[in-house]
């Protein structure tokens, strides 16, 4: 056979190989989990603001979208969830383009795919008719209502507020025992301090929220011993979400994945001691 034919034949034969064995190995990309291009390792994460402890943003702020990869932290955000969620993706790899919204925008923003997954979310029934969540928790909150020192409600559950006009945080969820309550003007409100405020003006007749983000915020203000709560109405666990498709469900069994091995490394111990 000539040499000619044979280099031919040689050169057809080693681009069929070459073909064969990039075709073998996209096909194991696609067939193994956890395995996938860089482009799948990147998150985008929803968030909200004037949520301390658990999401609020660090004084003197950066606005930076940068994917933030494992081993760093966001130049915007701060908190006892945000250090849970970061620390759990950046286990299994992932980096995290974070998105800090108010929390009415970041639900709509998540369902409506602009986003990949939303925290921290209470479970409710008409979220889940639209979201996966996932099986770990990020944080857990308790539902309780704040009165002034001088109020003269004699408190017996959320009965006591018949009649009554109370403060509650836009788009926060309180259970589904105070959503079935009609005997009281719940007046909305889009911070926290701001409620606090027009509790102590005599505006409103209580305020009701989530223990340790309402403690949180009249510590830093001073203003703890103008207030007193009610024991708690109500408590729940808030979740990871994302709206159902295969590829966010991958992501929320990888963060159930990432939260327990920052549990068994010691780094959940460590966040809980910082924050709470």
């Amino acid at each position: 056979m000539p040499k000619m034919i044979i280099r031919k034949s040689f050169s057809y034969l080693l681009t069929l190989y070459i073909i064969m064995i990039t075709i073998m190995i996209s096909f194991v990309l696609l067939i193994l989990p956890g395995v996938g291009t860089a482009a799948d390792k990147i998150v985008k994460v929803a968030t909200l603001v004037d949520y301390p402890p658990y999401c609020f943003l660090k004084e003197n702020h950066k606005n930076d979208d940068a994917p933030i990869p494992p081993g760093s932290d966001s130049s915007k955000l701060k908190g006892y969830s945000w250090d849970m969620l970061r620390s759990s993706l950046h286990a299994m790899g992932y980096s995290i383009e974070l998105h800090v919204y108010p929390w009415t925008r970041a639900m709509k923003y998540t369902e409506e795919g602009y986003v990949d997954v939303l925290f921290p979310t209470a479970k409710t029934k008409e979220r889940e008719k639209k979201l996966y969540y996932s099986q770990e928790y990020v944080d857990q909150v308790k539902y309780l209502v704040y009165t002034r020192k001088d109020s003269t409600i004699t408190w017996s559950g959320l009965m006591s507020l018949n009649g009554l006009t109370v403060g509650v945080m836009r788009g926060w969820n309180y259970g589904e025992r105070w959503d079935s309550l009609d005997s009281l003007k719940k007046y909305p409100l889009s911070k926290i301090i701001q409620g606090f405020k027009m509790l102590h003006r005599n505006r409103l007749d209580g305020f009701a929220g989530y223990e340790i983000n309402f403690d949180y915020t009249l510590e830093k203000n001073n203003m703890k011993s103008l207030f007193k709560k009610h024991p708690a109405f109500d408590k729940c666990e808030e979740f990871l979400v994302g709206p159902k498709n295969t590829r966010i469900l991958q992501i929320l069994k990888d963060f159930d994945e990432g939260k327990k091995k920052i549990i068994m490394n010691g780094t959940f111990d460590e966040i809980i001691e910082k924050w709470l």
